[in-house]
């Protein structure tokens, strides 16, 4: 990637994130447990994947992931009409199994920790 098309996926990522928070009204669209973690456009801006990171089960997951497949012409529509791009490229939503993977990760380093304390206090006893 570029640092042309990693502007853009920055300000895509920015206009889909108003968008899914004032503009859209599908009740299975959750804006308060949707996020969008990155948007990666192609060299050629024909296409750009947008990763969504959803709380909720994995069915709720399918469920958003289904709406906002669905919604995507919209949501390309009220984005072009915000910013001036030569092609706006067609948006492919995916959940983010990397930011989950983060999450993970970052749980065990915590559990990790927390067993170093414990021994650390028993230790001074």
């Amino acid at each position: 990637m570029n640092r042309r098309t990693e502007r853009i996926g920055k300000l895509l990522q920015h206009e889909i994130g108003k968008v899914l928070l004032e503009k859209l009204a599908d009740p299975r669209i959750d804006s308060a447990r949707t996020s969008i973690t990155r948007v990666e456009a192609q060299e050629d801006l024909l296409r750009a994947k947008v990763y969504i990171s959803i709380i909720g089960t994995q069915a709720q997951q399918q469920c958003c992931i289904k709406a906002l497949a669905r919604a995507a012409g919209r949501i390309r529509a009220i984005v072009r009409d915000n910013i001036t791009l030569r092609y706006m490229p067609v948006l492919e939503f995916e959940i983010d199994h990397q930011f989950k993977k983060t999450l993970e990760t970052l749980d065990v380093i915590r559990q990790a920790m927390d067993e170093i304390r414990v021994k650390e206090i028993e230790e001074e006893k």
